[in-house]
């Protein structure tokens, strides 16, 4: 049975730019707030539209430990033309309050952990994976992690300095970032269900596959594994539309 929703105020006490269009939000929570979630998860924003109740889901950005040491929930959010919740978003400043409740969700890493746990997104559809990927990392994860991360510009890799580290600290981390339109890029620019074709082609066993983006990419990478012969329970998606 789901887990009933907990409804909470929290302060806006950080805000990053990431892109011109992408913006990284730490929301704090008081001390006795219950912010416990499960990595992967999300959580809805409440507030109104034309004096009516309106909310909006966003993937939690960050692990729960984070939310269990500092009270701290961390959002991803690209400006949306004409997209009502994002453009209040970007109108918002440090200090502000939000009202949100959490947690929502079943797009989480399944236990035990196979030898590869394969991580793909394009744009904010990183969101719920980083928060994964700590997750991981914090429970002390010795399988092979991989994230393949596309995006159209080479200006538009969010926490690309992250997951360089991640490759410094993890030799079981692989990370592959892909670009379709870039202007000084020299890595790959294939779509990333190409790179995925590439990379796994032929293997069937130890893989698990956790895709997140807008629809359309989710349908092609599925598309894709399944043309792999991937085994449909070893394929997990969080749509974005």
């Amino acid at each position: 049975m789901a887990e009933k929703p907990r409804f909470y105020d929290a302060k806006l006490s950080k805000i990053v730019s990431l892109t011109s269009t992408v913006k990284h939000f730490v929301l704090d929570y008081d001390r006795g707030a219950d912010t416990s979630f499960i990595a992967g998860q999300f959580m809805m924003i409440h507030l109104e539209k034309e004096g009516r109740p309106h909310k909006k889901p966003y993937s939690i950005a960050s692990s729960p430990s984070l939310a269990a040491s500092k009270n701290q929930i961390e959002l991803c959010i690209k400006l949306v033309e004409g997209g009502y919740v994002s453009n209040y978003f970007f109108g918002l400043k440090e200090g502000d309050i939000l009202h949100t409740s959490l947690p929502y969700g079943v797009f989480t890493v399944r236990e035990p952990w196979v030898k590869n746990l394969i991580f793909v997104g394009t744009g904010t559809g990183i969101a719920p994976l980083r928060g994964m990927i700590q997750k991981l990392y914090e429970n002390g994860c010795d399988k092979d992690i991989w994230l393949i991360f596309g995006n159209r510009y080479e200006t538009d890799i969010l926490y690309d300095a992250e997951w360089q580290a991640l490759v410094k600290q993890h030799k079981n981390f692989h990370y592959v970032p892909t670009v379709s339109r870039g202007k000084n890029w020299t890595g790959e620019t294939a779509y990333v269900q190409e790179i995925v074709k590439k990379q796994f082609a032929g293997q069937t066993e130890g893989l698990d596959f956790y895709g997140c983006g807008l629809v359309p990419m989710c349908q092609q990478l599925k598309a894709a594994l399944l043309e792999m012969t991937m085994p449909k329970e070893r394929i997990h998606f969080e749509q974005f539309t």
